[in-house]
């Protein structure tokens, strides 16, 4: 079986424990066989940039990095953006990145400015909001807005310009992840995803609160993203939220492997490997090396 290849994202390995536990990270990883690597946030600062490049490790990125703009490619203006996809090239080139993920499509025309740089996500996302696709009055999440026509229109417009990307940029992947299902985001599940025609992420945490808002069963439809043959990358991470949460009280998952839940992960972890897939990002912002090991050991 091909070596997997299992990555941790940037924000455990900044301040000033970061040196030490991007060691134990490495030294743990090659004992477990994994073929180790660590993804740049989209919050990563230029020093967390420049620290991980000159520490030698195999790098991708959660695009966009160093950008004022999240990457909304399904408004109707977008040169702006398509500029900050060539700077950001620019810099993966630099650091050695052939591997990147974004997420790509909110249901709006405005700008949306990137958060972790000064700004939090409700913050940012808030400038944008259309409570007429909310979940309910006043709510941050998503209604079913799926089968509108501007929904289809966006998603066009999203699926055209990826095409673009990919053309111009061969030498890069940019993977699309099912977001979380908040303020207009339009990719959450396969119905959505698989139609864009591009290398996807599955994102377990935001498959697994999408599933609890719009009534689904989390095994099958991150079944339905790795059937599709398109999942290249899985960003897996556990959620503490159950159904003794009240709907509105439910947030992102982010939280270590070992985190009591409800999830099964183990589960899903080996069905993606029967999948064939080989790339997971431990996207947990206080990872450690004991979950390289509690990942080895679900793996049958």
């Amino acid at each position: 079986m091909e070596k997997l290849h299992v990555e941790m994202g940037s924000g455990p390995f900044t301040g000033e424990n970061g040196k030490h536990n991007l060691e134990e990270c490495l030294e743990t990883a090659e004992k477990l066989g994994f073929d180790f690597g660590v993804q740049l946030h989209n919050t990563a600062s230029a020093d967390d940039i420049r620290f991980l490049q000159s520490a030698g490790v195999k790098l991708s990125a959660h695009a966009p990095l160093n950008s004022r703009w999240i990457w909304n490619f399904a408004a109707e203006e977008v040169g702006y953006l398509f500029d900050s996809v060539r700077e950001n090239v620019e810099l993966f080139r630099s650091c050695g990145i052939r591997d990147s993920v974004f997420h790509g499509f909110i249901m709006t025309d405005k700008p949306v400015e990137a958060f972790g740089h000064g700004k939090t996500y409700r913050e940012c996302m808030g400038e944008i909001y259309r409570e007429e696709l909310m979940h309910s009055p006043g709510s941050i999440f998503n209604g079913d807005f799926f089968s509108t026509d501007e929904f289809f229109m966006r998603r066009e417009r999203f699926r055209e310009r990826l095409a673009v990307i990919r053309r111009e940029y061969p030498d890069v992947s940019f993977r699309v992840e099912n977001d979380f299902p908040a303020f207009g985001s339009g990719d959450l599940f396969a119905d959505q995803l698989v139609p864009l025609e591009n290398p996807l992420c599955l994102d377990t945490g935001h498959m697994w609160i999408s599933c609890r808002f719009f009534d689904r069963e989390f095994h099958e439809e991150c079944a339905k993203m790795l059937d599709s043959g398109r999942v290249t990358m899985l960003h897996l991470h556990a959620s503490i939220y159950d159904d003794s949460y009240p709907l509105e009280k439910w947030s992102d998952g982010h939280r270590p492997l070992a985190t009591p839940n409800v999830m099964d992960l183990p589960r899903l972890v080996n069905n993606a490997i029967r999948a064939d897939m080989r790339y997971f990002v431990l996207e947990i912002p206080k990872g450690t090396a004991e979950d390289l090991r509690v990942l080895a050991s679900w793996i049958r």
